[in-house]
């Protein structure tokens, strides 16, 4: 395995802890990086990543050949799921220079009821991105590895979250068990980080500056609303639910039950700061 893919790998795997394949082999001179999730009878998805002439890079991702279970799975998702689809859509269309989505081979509009009314027994999303600047092989590592977490999370935000329930446990304990599975959910995780940074958004501290390489990609996330508070159905937006902060914060907001407000937290800062000074 070359140095990029094995880079994509432990990315992968450390974002959303299951298994992952990652090979590489040239097309036209042009070098494609395949990702799926280990699983030998192919019957889940893969994410493939063109090179073309250094110029475009084209992210895709489709099921395997033996996918029809998983296919079935995510057809007609509930709300949530399909919130979460759709904010990881959103998100990719951002970033990227064009965005395709196809069901059943045909070009479908991703926002209209009807595209999940109807049956999928096929899928395929593409996305193209620009490359304005020469990128050396940190870059485009970083680069890869970026848009595999995106394309690998959209498809996951279709897939069934496993339910968190323990007997016996007291109505706060609940809460925070219910509170961690959705900071520690990886789909959630990697959507909150992908819009708003790896800075934390208290104190603005930057691992990677400080750190150089062993902090890039480095941070907490925390649920700013314990989930008990919205009481009955509550769907999670982790783009707005969700902020990304620093051990340090990420601690003292726990201080109080229920934690502290990020702006109640940034204002304690700068006022112990006027006070030092």
């Amino acid at each position: 395995m070359d140095e990029k893919s094995q880079s994509i790998k432990q990315d992968l795997e450390i974002f959303y802890d299951v298994p992952f394949e990652v090979s590489m082999r040239m097309e036209y001179k042009d070098p494609v990086y395949c990702i799926t999730p280990q699983n030998y009878l192919g019957e889940l998805f893969e994410v493939k990543i063109h090179f073309r002439q250094k110029i475009r890079m084209i992210v895709e991702i489709e099921p395997q050949k033996y996918a029809a279970s998983m296919i079935e799975e995510i057809n007609h998702p509930d709300e949530e799921r399909k919130k979460l689809f759709l904010a990881y859509a959103e998100q990719i269309n951002r970033k990227c220079s064009k965005f395709e989505f196809f069901v059943n081979q045909n070009l479908a509009d991703i926002s209209t009821p009807g595209v999940w009314e109807e049956k999928w027994n096929s899928f395929r999303i593409r996305a193209t991105q620009i490359i304005e600047d020469s990128l050396d092989d940190t870059d485009e590592i970083n680069l890869m590895r970026e848009w595999a977490r995106l394309f690998v999370g959209l498809i996951l935000a279709l897939l069934k979250i496993e339910q968190i329930g323990q007997l016996g446990v007291t109505e706060g304990k609940m809460s925070q068990v219910l509170q961690n599975k959705y900071e520690r959910n990886p789909v959630n995780r990697e959507l909150c980080l992908s819009a708003n940074g790896f800075k934390c958004k208290i104190c603005e501290f930057d691992f990677e500056n400080v750190y150089g390489k062993i902090g890039h990609e480095f941070i907490h996330v925390h649920h700013i609303e314990m989930v008990s508070a919205h009481g009955g159905e509550y769907y999670l937006d982790p783009v707005n639910d969700m902020i990304p902060v620093c051990p340090n914060c990420h601690a003292m907001l726990h201080r109080e039950n229920p934690p502290i407000k990020p702006d109640k937290l940034r204002e304690i800062i700068v006022n112990q700061k006027g006070e030092l000074s």
